[in-house]
């Protein structure tokens, strides 16, 4: 009975052990998972902000560097610290059509955070999927669907058409262009709203025909991503 409660205590405090070393090494792991993320991490002061057709410009101050950043429109305080991560696109000679203005240089980001470590991942401008709003639009005189569109991607790249549609979201002086999202009621392999740019002025809501370039796997950096996106659009 003696050897039996000596193996006994031996035996569990092994398997303490065994679970504080891996507890440690589990800390030591997020730790240095932490530190490696931290080291492409921007740490920014905002010091000035000029909201903009659906974003902001903020101008920051990291470190000793001032420099103007573009990003999402989000609540922003003036004196607060911000966060956001290596990966945003820096543009010179820059000009902002909504602000009439040039700016030297302006860094695009995809957002800013609060916390200096990202809680969630970065969304993908991609297509929308799910369920379109309750949209109506008959197609224009020469022209075709979006539902026929997305079903014939390949056939259309880097050819013109013409879509008529509505006017479901804008976003004004984004990478020097306009940015908008069109449905005319239609879906094509799942897909219903696509996304234009042009140097046109559109509004929410309005019926509008457009003339544009179909452009596949377009990256413009900064997390602005599409699948599909039609460019250099004209209003007809």
């Amino acid at each position: 009975m003696k050897y039996f409660a000596l193996f006994f205590l031996f035996t569990i405090g092994f398997l303490t052990s065994c679970k504080k070393n891996e507890k440690t090494e589990i800390i030591k792991e997020k730790v240095s998972v932490e530190n490696l993320a931290s080291k492409n991490i921007h740490q920014i002061k905002v010091i000035e902000k000029i909201p903009a057709g659906g974003y902001v410009y903020i101008k920051v101050l990291e470190k000793e560097k001032k420099y103007w950043m573009a990003i999402p429109g989000r609540p922003i305080e003036i004196g607060a610290t911000y966060y956001y991560d290596e990966g945003a696109m820096q543009m010179g000679k820059y000009e902002s059509k909504s602000l009439n203005r040039t700016f030297d240089n302006i860094v695009f980001a995809q957002g800013i955070r609060d916390e200096k470590i990202a809680t969630k991942k970065p969304k993908k401008r991609t297509i929308n999927k799910g369920k379109s709003n309750v949209v109506n639009v008959d197609k224009a005189p020469n022209g075709i669907r979006i539902a026929t569109l997305f079903e014939n991607l390949k056939e259309y790249q880097n050819k013109q058409v013409i879509i008529k549609g509505q006017v479901i979201k804008v976003n004004n002086g984004i990478l020097g262009v306009n940015f908008l999202h069109l449905q005319d009621g239609t879906k094509g392999n799942g897909e219903f709203d696509i996304t234009v740019t042009s140097n046109a002025e559109f509004k929410v809501g309005e019926i509008v025909t457009i003339k544009g370039t179909v452009v596949l796997n377009k990256d413009f950096g900064s997390g602005y991503t599409y699948d599909v996106i039609i460019e250099k659009a004209v209003i007809l």
